[in-house]
């Protein structure tokens, strides 16, 4: 028979066990703990009649023989049970010692059939705990070695940092399966906790958590103030706290300017400090477990004293416009960190005649003009206080502007009211004149009551600063109206200020012709009227060009003189018709 008969012989037996169910299967694989029970079931047996079986462990028989006449081996009498049907093995309190190959071989009358098994017999994971190289560290110089320890069989381990699992990196290494966990230059933030968690395919179990203890720090040293400063009035008190991130707790100390104060904790009192006591105060902070320093930024303390007692200064002397200059220096108690200057509630800016000294403290205006006059204030400031002074500053000047307000026409009788203003500080002193010559009122207001002819005129007031000694006047001129009657045309005077007139034009022109009259008979010239003329012994119309108005009246009443020097006599001409008086040579010669 050829090699080729042979194979398709085999195969049609096998094909033929298949087909009528001749095979035995058992379980591929079992696990089970150390003490438990394990029943090993047949899958599938061969079909009956079975002559004889068989469960061997790793060659080694258990049990053996017809399927009801089964003998057990002495060691296994009080282990071992067999199911006489299904010809399931039981195997009670298993031990390590059970793990392996367990195999049934059920003999037919044609063919004995063997199956096959393996048992896994573990042990439970116990007694899991975490064997630290040490617990106390110190940030980035330390490495701590965790080792797990545990009971079981076929043990597997991962390790967990609180809930998340642990992986091999830069500074953490996994060895010996995973048994031992190192971390390298721990931080603060390695500190767990760590958990150990051992396995095997029956069980898990878990280490009680380890905490490291790791020390850092002093780090991030700050000082804060109570109150926040940096500037506090003398005599007040004052609070510095340190905090510094540390473990454990850090150590303080305290200096300013850098010079230790002797003084320990976290807190530095102040009580009523004074300005000797300004300066930068720093912390020192100190871990006795990592033997490191740290000094906090220093925080400036700056102790002034209120200012008090402001007080502004100025010229003592009388100031005259465009001639004096002012000085006005602001001072007070206290340190001093500005100085604001306002006049009239306004800010007060430097120009070209107002300077500021280097220090703000003092202003100088030269010249002084009248505008300068106001209410100046000084505030002085530090960063605690301020105190606010004032001065008043008048600058004299004047009088300018001199204005009489007063009527320009006024009927006789009347009462006259003149009254004198001009720009002056102080107030001017007024002298008033009529018609040139001084009338003795010597105040603001002067007064003509039942006012004549003769009140017609120029009234000038003169204003006088005492205090600048500059004078200045103006003028107003007056005309008194005749006084209109009844039924009259308006236009004519009263037959006393005619009379008056005439009699005084008279009384003119008698003394001029007798003056021509000598005149011309010491040179036998021929006679001329007073503007040279000859006389040709015609009467001339009252608008004629040699007729001129009268100048100057005498008013006894007020005082007022007309003035002698002029040669002809001239009445003052009124708004309601003008009087003129004709003076013809021939009068004069009658």
């Amino acid at each position: 028979m050829d090699l080729h008969a042979v194979c398709c012989s085999l195969l049609l037996l096998s094909c033929t066990g298949v087909c009528f169910g001749q095979e035995l299967f058992l379980p591929e694989r079992i696990n089970k703990a150390v003490g438990e029970n394990v029943v090993i079931t047949p899958i599938r047996l061969p079909d009956p009649p079975h002559a004889v079986i068989r469960w061997r462990f790793n060659e080694i028989t258990i049990l053996a023989g017809p399927p009801s006449g089964i003998i057990i081996l002495p060691s296994y009498t009080d282990r071992v049970r067999l199911n006489p049907t299904t010809y399931a093995l039981e195997l009670r309190r298993l031990t390590e010692s059970d793990t392996g190959l367990y195999s049934l071989t059920v003999d037919t009358p044609t063919n004995p059939f063997t199956g096959e098994t393996s048992l896994q017999v573990f042990v439970p994971a116990s007694n899991v705990i975490i064997v630290p190289s040490k617990t106390e560290l110190v940030e980035f110089s330390s490495t701590v070695s965790l080792v797990c320890s545990a009971s079981g069989s076929s043990l597997s381990f991962i390790w967990l940092n609180g809930s998340s699992g642990v992986r091999a990196g830069e500074r953490v290494q996994l060895t010996d399966n995973n048994s031992s966990l190192t971390i390298t230059s721990v931080t603060r933030y390695d500190t767990g906790p760590y958990q150990c968690e051992a396995s095997n395919i029956i069980s898990k179990a878990r280490s009680p958590p380890l905490i490291l203890t790791i020390y850092y720090g002093p780090e991030n040293v700050a000082v804060e103030a109570d109150p926040v400063g940096p500037f506090y009035s003398s005599g007040s008190n004052l609070i510095l706290t340190c905090s510094a991130e540390s473990n454990p707790a850090a150590e303080f100390q305290w200096a300013v300017n850098g010079t230790e104060l002797g003084e320990m904790g976290q807190e530095l009192r102040l009580s009523n400090i004074q300005s000797s006591q300004s300066g930068n105060y720093t912390c020192i902070a100190h871990n006795i477990q990592s033997l490191n320093y740290s000094v906090s930024e220093p925080i400036s303390v700056t102790v002034l004293e209120k200012i008090s007692g402001a007080a502004l200064t100025g010229p003592t002397d009388d100031l005259i416009e465009d001639v004096s200059s002012a000085t006005l220096s602001c001072k007070s108690s206290g340190i001093i960190y500005s100085a604001e200057w306002m006049k009239d509630n306004q800010k007060l800016s430097a120009s070209d005649s107002i300077t500021f000294s280097n220090d703000n403290r003092s202003v100088m205006i030269s010249p002084v003009r009248r505008r300068d006059s106001g209410e100046y204030k000084c505030t002085l400031s530090n960063p605690i206080s301020s105190d606010t002074a004032t001065y008043r500053m008048i600058v004299n000047f004047g009088p300018d502007n001199v204005i009489i307000n007063a009527p320009s026409k006024v009927e006789e009788g009347k009462t006259v009211m003149f009254s004198c203003h001009s720009e002056s500080t102080p107030n001017a002193l007024c002298t008033w004149m009529f018609n040139g010559d001084l009338t003795g009122v010597n105040t603001p207001l002067f007064t003509v009551e039942q006012t004549t002819f003769m009140h017609t005129g120029n009234y000038t007031c003169i204003a006088s600063n005492p205090v600048t000694g500059r004078d200045a006047s103006g003028s107003h001129v007056l005309v008194v109206k005749e006084k209109v009657t009844p039924g009259g045309d308006g236009e004519s005077l009263s037959a006393g200020a005619i009379a008056g007139i005439v009699i005084g034009v008279l009384l003119g022109v008698a003394g001029i012709a007798g003056l021509i009259f000598y005149f011309m008979k010491a040179k036998e010239m021929p006679r001329t009227n007073s503007r040279g003329n000859k006389q040709n012994g015609a009467t001339q119309n009252a608008d004629d060009s040699n007729y001129e108005n009268i100048d100057c009246f005498q008013n006894n009443k007020s005082g007022v003189t007309m003035s002698g020097s002029d040669t002809q006599m001239r009445t003052p001409q009124l708004d309601n018709g003008a009087i003129y008086v004709n003076i013809m040579e021939e009068s004069v010669h009658s």
